[in-house]
């Protein structure tokens, strides 16, 4: 996301998050350089991807008792995403190359089956995001060659089935996030990059008021939106978005410079990624999944 300025639209900010709140630490993937937390389930099973030695990325999944599950979609490198209550996980691989035109998109079967996506029987490429259990719809963006653009997309069982359209002049958008409800949050770029949510047709521009840059990148089924804004210096903060009243609460981690919100579960448990490791934030205690207590 880019530092440009942008004008708030009339949403207020809620401010400090509940007092209650706890944060927990997710335990490094043994050996890894690095380990990143992307998405929650509501049984808190956690998935996201860790880095070796070498620099090169690995998917796993388990509980914050570090119970993991590690597993590769493919050469270059895999990025887990997002996990669903059946144990689906979406993603893409060849994510070392950081080109999004050359990272496959997959979806891991609860039986460990990798399934590439596809789209008009071809393989897509770019980046699976958000995935829900009720339908096994998921989220991402494909990117296309003819027009050197991302698409923001809805997916479901393996396949591509529609793209998301953005009512909005801009240059490229990612669909990040989906609930039973079938509304969609993500980002596009116009510039600058600013957040959305997609109700059917109806699409609500989402922009944090202190923000040079926002996105929104997962929502549960209570219409709870995750995020993150970018101050002008540069930093990222998290926040919690709700829907319904267009209000803003911030998700600190004591420490950390730059914070990153990702997947939320029913709960409102978040998967958090900072620069100082990986956690589940938690409304209280008791939301808190049974492995953090």
């Amino acid at each position: 996301m880019v530092a440009l300025r942008i004008a708030l639209f009339g949403f207020a900010v809620a401010g400090a998050v509940p007092a209650m709140a706890v944060v927990v630490a997710v335990p490094p993937v043994p050996g890894a350089a690095s380990t990143a937390a992307y998405g929650i389930n509501d049984a808190g099973v956690v998935a996201g991807t860790y880095t070796d030695g070498q620099g090169s990325q690995h998917g796993f999944f388990g509980t914050l008792d570090g119970k993991y599950t590690t597993f590769d979609a493919g050469t270059g490198g895999t990025s887990a995403r997002a996990i669903d209550d059946r144990g689906v996980i979406v993603g893409f691989s060849n994510a070392d190359s950081g080109d999004a035109a050359a990272q496959p998109i997959f979806e891991r079967k609860r039986n460990g089956d990798i399934v590439g996506v596809t789209r008009q029987g071809q393989q897509l490429f770019g980046a699976a995001y958000g995935i829900e259990s009720a339908k096994n719809r998921f989220v991402g963006f494909w990117w296309s060659s003819n027009l050197h653009q991302a698409i923001a997309f809805r997916g479901h069982d393996g396949t591509w089935k529609e793209d998301v359209r953005i009512h909005d002049v801009h240059q490229a958008s990612a669909a990040r996030g989906i609930n039973a409800h079938n509304v969609v949050v993500g980002g596009f770029f116009r510039p600058p990059m600013r957040g959305f949510v997609l109700q059917g047709r109806r699409l609500t521009v989402v922009d944090h008021p202190h923000a040079s840059a926002t996105e929104l990148e997962a929502i549960n089924d209570n219409g709870v939106a995750t995020g993150q804004w970018v101050d002008r210096q540069g930093h990222t903060h998290a926040f919690l978005y709700d829907v319904a009243t267009a209000t803003f609460s911030d998700i600190g981690v004591k420490g950390a410079s730059d914070v990153f919100a990702y997947g939320i579960n029913n709960k409102g448990d978040v998967a958090v990624t900072t620069d100082k490791g990986a956690y589940v934030w938690c409304a209280t205690r008791a939301a808190c999944p049974s492995f953090a207590k």
